[in-house]
């Protein structure tokens, strides 16, 4: 582990630790620098803002649902219910219990701090599906022509969408509803 990333990780964990002593509006970026022993100036040269500080934070932790994930989606057949099962997975504990914690006891400071995460979470969470994909190719189940970085973020907003924008066409709250609605409008994109 280089300098840069001990001290983003130092900063990562001093922002759990405040978020877990203090909640998201009493966490001040200060308390963060001075949890972790850096400077101000040395925690804005890794995270530009609170928010993204806080947010980044949040989704580091959820570390082990990640894991879970990568093994639950790996063990689904077929990207229907590979896609379903991250659904399924997304709407019960999208950011893990700490996450979960601060969006019941601090609803608006939640919003504010996670409405800020796309520019960090996003090139992770399509490099889940892109890793998914890759196996999926491999297997003949996708594609071999399909790009996989496009398909991977396409998959991400499809997943983001269903988890929290609400619609007629699917219940996203059933795996088997969501798992049929895949089959007929994103499979035959991928294959």
């Amino acid at each position: 582990m280089n300098a840069a990333t001990s001290t983003r990780e130092r900063l990562l964990d001093a922002a759990e630790a405040c978020l877990r002593r203090d909640g998201i509006r009493r966490t001040t970026v200060a308390g963060v620098a001075e949890e972790a022993g850096v400077s101000r100036a040395g925690l804005y040269k890794h995270f530009p803002d609170k928010a993204t500080l806080l947010s980044a934070a949040l989704i580091r932790r959820d570390q082990a649902f990640w894991a879970e994930a990568h093994e639950r989606v790996g063990r689904a057949a077929g990207m229907a219910a590979k896609v379903a099962e991250a659904v399924v997975m997304s709407r019960s504990s999208p950011l893990g219990p700490l996450a979960l914690e601060l969006q019941e006891a601090e609803p608006q400071a939640f919003a504010s701090v996670m409405g800020t995460f796309a520019d960090d979470i996003v090139p992770g969470l399509a490099g889940f599906w892109e890793h998914h994909l890759a196996r999926a190719q491999e297997a003949g189940e996708v594609r071999a022509d399909l790009d996989l970085t496009g398909a991977a973020e396409w998959i991400l907003r499809i997943v983001i969408s269903l988890v929290q924008v609400p619609g007629l066409a699917v219940d996203v709250a059933d795996r088997v509803s969501v798992r049929a609605y895949l089959q007929t409008y994103l499979v035959p994109a991928l294959t």
